[in-house]
Formats: C-alpha cells, sequence, structure tokens
C-alpha cells in the first residue's frame, strides 16, 4: 500500500463515449483514487461535473456510493425520492438502488463520489 497524492487541476474529465450519452446522461468525471492512481486501495474517489441542463441518467450498480456536494445545487434522485444537494450536502446511495443527477441551474455541479471497491472498470453500470 502506498499515498497517492493527486490535484484535481491536474486531471483531465473523462465521459461517457457520444453513442452512449443519450441513454448514460452528459456527466463527467476525474477519477482521484482507484486503479490510475499510484495507490494500491480498496478504495475508489473522484468528482463528476454536470453543466447546465446535464444529468447522470437512472441507474444502478450493486457497490453502495457517497455523494458530498463540493459546488453547485441540484437534486439527486434516490429510489423515486428526490433529494435538493448544495455544497456541504452528503448523501448515502446503497447498493442496488435506482439512483440519478440533475442540474438546472447555470453554475456548474461538482459531487464528489466514493466506492469501496478498488477499480472504477469493476463497477457494473444498469441504465
Amino acid at each position: 500500500m502506498g499515498t497517492a497524492s493527486q490535484h484535481l487541476d491536474d486531471l483531465e474529465w473523462s465521459g461517457w463515449p457520444q453513442d452512449e450519452v443519450a441513454i448514460r446522461g452528459k456527466a463527467q468525471w476525474k477519477e482521484l483514487l482507484g486503479k490510475g492512481s499510484a495507490c494500491q486501495n480498496d478504495m475508489t474517489m473522484g468528482v463528476v461535473r454536470l453543466k447546465q441542463g446535464e444529468s447522470l441518467e437512472p441507474h444502478s450498480h450493486a457497490q453502495p456510493e457517497t455523494y458530498f456536494t463540493l459546488s453547485g445545487r441540484g437534486t439527486v434522485t434516490i429510489e423515486d425520492v428526490v433529494y435538493d444537494v448544495d455544497p456541504g450536502r452528503m448523501l448515502f446511495i446503497p447498493g442496488g438502488s435506482r439512483h440519478q443527477i440533475n442540474n438546472v441551474h447555470a453554475e456548474d455541479l461538482t459531487i464528489l463520489y466514493a466506492f469501496a471497491i478498488s477499480d472504477f472498470s469493476k463497477i457494473q453500470y444498469h441504465f
């Protein structure tokens, strides 16, 4: 095990392949901790960004996840319950729960996400 240090500004934004955006949404993300980091670990953590009018479409995955809102405002829907999110808001998403993020505001919505799994690519998204 090692120590990893990443700065968000040093990473490029990733997104879904263009032919999958209609199903998955226009969310972009930067992986801070996971397979691509310098640290062997049991965690994956990153930041997801949604610009005005963008969404991460309804989906589920086996792993539980946490969201912590860094900036902006929007909504996160978990199993048909809508939560307003703003900076400082944490949400826990149980494994298998259907959830979605929406940003209808002018400011970018950025959310820190975390999974207790070592590799983001091992997470099977179900849309």
